[in-house]
C-alpha cells in the first residue's frame, strides 16, 4: 500500500515543481482573456485557474511519469495489451484485495476536481461534463497506449476500459459536489472602455500590441521573400533596410495611426478595453502626443542599442512611481487644455 501511495507522492511532487513555471508562463494569456471577456481581473477565477492548471500538471504526472528508463529493455520484455473487458478492475478486488481497490478508488478521485472545476467556473449540464470527463480520460488512455503518442516507443502504461468508466463517474462525482465550492459563473463584467488603467494592464495590452507587430512583421517578410523582392542570404544594403522598415513600420501603424484613426485604440487596447484619449486634445495636441508615444515605445524596442531601452525603462519606472503615468503622457502635465478642445 506504501508502495502504491508512494508513486503517487512522487508524481505530486513534480507537478509542484512544474508549477509555478506553468503559472508564470500562462500568467500573460490568463490576464489577457479576463480582459477581453471581463473587462477585469476576476481574483477569484484566476486563483481557481491556477488550481486547474496544478490539477492538469499532476493529473499529466499521475497517469504519465516515470517513463521507464531503458527503452530498447523494457519493451523487449515487456508486451502490455490493452484491458478491453468492462468491469475486470472491479472483479479484480476479490484476488488483489486492497490494491484493486485503491486502483478503483484513486480513478474515481482523479477526476472530481475537474467535474467540480466545471460546475465552479461554467454553467454547464452534467451530460456536458460527462462528456468532457469521457474524452479527457480518452485522451490520456489514448496516450498512454501508443506511448505518449510514438514519443516512447512502446506502451509503457496499461489502457484499461474500466479507467474511462470510472474517471467519467469520477467526474460527475464533482460536478454534483461542485455547490461546495464558490459560484465563479456568474464573474461581473467591468467598464467597456477605461481612460485610466492601472500598469498591468498596460503591460497586457503592450504585449498584446507587440505580438500583432510581429505577427503582421513575419507575415509581410515571409510574403515578400516569396515574391522575390528580397534574398533573406544576401544582405546588402536594400535588404538592411527593408529589414529595418518592416518591424518599425508596423510598430508605426500599431502605436500611433492606429489609435490616431481609433479614438485612441491600439490593437492591445482594443482587446483589453484601453483608450489613450483620457482627455480632449485639439487635432495638433493629439499628434504631437502620439509621435511622442511613438518614439518611446521605438526607444523601448531599440534592443540593438540595449542602453537606450535600459534608460527609458528607468524613466519609466521613476515617472509612474512619482506621477502613476508614462512618460509620453507626462507631456499633457505640460499642455493646458484649451477651450476649442
Amino acid at each position: 500500500m506504501l508502495s502504491f501511495l508512494g508513486t503517487f507522492t512522487a508524481s505530486f511532487r513534480v507537478a509542484l515543481v512544474m508549477w509555478p513555471f506553468a503559472a508564470f508562463v500562462l500568467t500573460l494569456p490568463l490576464l489577457l482573456v479576463h480582459y477581453i471577456r471581463f473587462r477585469r481581473v476576476a481574483f477569484g477565477r484566476v486563483v481557481m485557474t491556477y488550481l486547474v492548471v496544478l490539477y492538469g500538471l499532476a493529473l499529466a504526472a499521475f497517469t504519465l511519469y516515470p517513463m521507464p528508463d531503458n527503452a530498447a529493455r523494457f519493451c523487449g520484455s515487456h508486451h502490455i495489451q490493452p484491458q478491453l473487458v468492462p468491469l475486470a478492475s472491479i472483479f479484480d478486488i476479490s484476488h488483489e484485495g486492497l490494491r484493486a481497490v485503491l486502483q478503483v478508488v484513486m480513478n474515481v478521485i482523479f477526476f472530481v476536481p475537474l467535474g467540480a472545476f466545471l460546475r465552479a467556473m461554467y454553467r454547464v449540464r452534467w451530460w456536458t461534463v460527462v462528456a468532457i470527463g469521457l474524452m479527457t480520460s480518452a485522451v490520456i488512455e489514448l496516450t498512454q497506449l501508443t506511448g505518449v503518442f510514438g514519443a516512447y516507443p512502446c506502451s509503457y502504461r496499461l489502457f484499461d476500459v474500466d479507467d474511462l468508466l470510472l474517471n467519467t463517474s469520477g467526474a460527475l462525482l464533482g460536478f454534483w459536489s461542485g455547490w461546495l465550492l464558490p459560484n465563479f459563473r456568474d464573474t461581473e463584467r467591468g467598464a467597456t472602455t477605461i481612460f485610466r488603467p492601472g500598469l498591468v494592464r498596460r503591460i497586457v495590452a503592450f504585449v498584446a500590441d507587440m505580438a500583432g507587430v510581429m505577427i503582421g512583421s513575419t507575415v509581410t517578410t515571409v510574403a515578400l521573400i516569396i515574391a522575390g523582392v528580397f534574398h533573406p542570404t544576401h544582405w546588402d544594403e536594400q535588404t538592411h533596410l527593408v529589414a529595418l522598415v518592416i518591424p518599425y513600420g508596423f510598430i508605426a501603424l500599431v502605436h500611433a495611426i492606429l489609435p490616431l484613426a481609433a479614438q485612441g485604440r491600439t490593437l492591445g487596447g482594443w482587446l483589453t478595453g484601453i483608450s489613450l484619449d483620457d482627455r480632449p486634445r485639439g487635432w495638433f495636441h493629439r499628434l504631437v502626443y502620439y509621435a511622442v508615444r511613438l518614439l518611446y515605445i521605438a526607444a523601448l524596442c531599440m534592443i540593438h542599442l540595449p542602453f537606450v531601452p535600459l534608460i527609458m525603462l528607468i524613466v519609466t519606472i521613476v515617472l509612474w512611481r512619482r506621477y502613476k503615468q508614462l512618460p509620453y503622457a507626462v507631456l499633457d502635465r505640460y499642455w493646458p487644455t484649451t477651450d476649442d478642445e
